[in-house]
């Protein structure tokens, strides 16, 4: 997971490279024209190398966070004034797909309950946002509801098993 959002990290000089390359080799028009386009190649890349991750650790987990966090930082300027982008949203979509991925990982609760927070994650990445709060409330809303479903259907069963089982143990044992 980590070489997904290194490519991911990477993306963002080289797209800025291509950018300067295209604007000095012709206009304006075609640096933006080329740095989305090595920002769309290394982002496929890392969704590409996303899907072949096997297993994952709870520093994994952490990343969505991190990276929502860098991601809004280049954001920044070109939402400034304009209402293009939400960080705050996507920040909180980053901390509860890493809440579910450490649910996953910590429960074996499967993979189907990431679709969700992932989709959520990627739609609140993508510099489109409809004026007002009620897109990003719904989608964080869908994501927090994904979170306590995979925590009530999946997790709690085995904690409270796991529970149980260290009541059962006798007190002299560790």
């Amino acid at each position: 997971m980590w070489r997904s959002f290194a490519i991911a990290f990477l993306s963002f000089p080289f797209t800025g490279l291509a950018f300067v390359i295209g604007w000095a080799a012709a206009d304006l028009r075609t640096g933006l024209l080329a740095g989305a386009a090595v920002f769309t190649l290394f982002f496929t890349a890392a969704v590409v190398n996303l899907f072949f991750v096997k297993s994952y650790s709870y520093l994994d987990a952490a990343l969505p966070a991190v990276f929502a966090a860098l991601w809004s930082l280049a954001l920044a300027p070109f939402s400034l004034g304009l209402s293009v982008f939400s960080a705050p949203a996507f920040i909180g979509a980053g901390l509860l797909l890493g809440a579910c991925l450490v649910l996953a990982k910590r429960y074996a609760t499967g993979w189907r309950w990431l679709l969700l927070p992932a989709a959520v994650f990627l739609y609140e990445m993508l510099p489109v946002n409809i004026p007002g709060f009620v897109d990003d409330t719904f989608a964080l809303g869908a994501a927090l509801s994904a979170l306590l479903a995979q925590f009530w259907r999946a997790a709690l069963p085995r904690l409270a098993a796991e529970l149980l089982r260290q009541l059962r143990r006798p007190a002299g044992k560790i």
